[in-house]
This record gives structure tokens, sequence and C-alpha cells, in this order.
């Protein structure tokens, strides 16, 4: 994979868990949250960790150049 196609794969993967995080602090106010309306509970906590989690990683793939493996 070329450092571009990298970088933009990164990006994109950062994207989606903003998305993934916003979602799960937003959920109240979406509709989604099971919990009730004021609280912020434990699939809300997942999804926002989780989230999170994957921005981390999609960063380290946008910011950190590929390895070269030498033989």
């Amino acid at each position: 994979m070329d450092t571009r196609t990298r970088r933009l794969a990164g990006w994109l993967i950062v994207a989606v868990g903003a998305v993934v995080a916003l979602i799960g602090v937003l959920a109240d106010k979406l509709g989604l949250g099971g919990e009730g309306a004021d609280k912020f509970g434990g699939k809300q906590v997942a999804a926002l960790v989780a989230g999170l989690v994957i921005a981390v990683v999609g960063l380290v793939i946008a910011l950190f150049p590929q390895r070269t493996r030498q033989s």
C-alpha cells in the first residue's frame, strides 16, 4: 500500500471512529438511548470507548509511516 492510500485509509478510519463516538454521546438525543432520557448508560460508554479506540487506530495508520522489512 502506498503512503497516500495509507493516509487516506487512516483518516477514513478516524472519521468512522468519530462518528461512532458521537453517536454514543448523542444516543439519548437521537432516540437511541435505552437507559432513560438523561442517563449515560453502559452501551453509550461502550460506543464512546470503541469510537475513540477506532479513531486512535486510524491516527496511527495515517500519521506513522509503514515499517519496511529487511530480509
